[in-house]
């Protein structure tokens, strides 16, 4: 089964794939998209499929097809880094079909390090502990 994290306005919810069910993250999340030398996407409404490795960003910022990108997720305010990720932007969508957004496939990653960032916000690991 997916599991997907939800993210809107800084409220994060854990849900399932193919379920109603879903559960709150105690702490807020943003993401920054890092594209060339600038961040012009910084904590907009996200879904990260944990399970596949994808992300589709609701923004108005659509960068072009193909482009490749940094992906940090963090906490705000003081900015405390939980995974960054490389990615790739595979298909823009234009609000026809749904919200304005972006849709990133993470690249190259190992799937520890995927799963350790669900780990944080399915409450599994501390914010405070160490690499394990």
């Amino acid at each position: 089964m997916d599991k997907y994290f939800l993210d809107k306005e800084g409220r994060t919810e854990e849900r399932f794939g193919g379920s109603k069910k879903k559960k709150d993250v105690h702490f807020p999340l943003c993401l920054a998209i890092k594209y060339e030398d600038n961040v012009p996407i910084d904590c907009p409404d996200f879904l990260l499929n944990a399970s596949r490795g994808k992300v589709f960003v609701k923004t108005d910022t659509l960068l072009p097809e193909g482009s490749r990108v940094k992906l940090h997720f963090y906490i705000p305010p003081k900015t405390k880094l939980l995974a960054e990720f490389n990615g790739k932007v595979t298909e823009l969508q234009t609000g026809q079909s749904g919200p304005e957004g972006i849709f990133i496939k993470i690249l190259d990653f190992l799937h520890r390090d995927l799963k350790k960032l669900a780990e944080y916000l399915e409450e599994k690991r501390h914010l405070v502990d160490e690499e394990a």
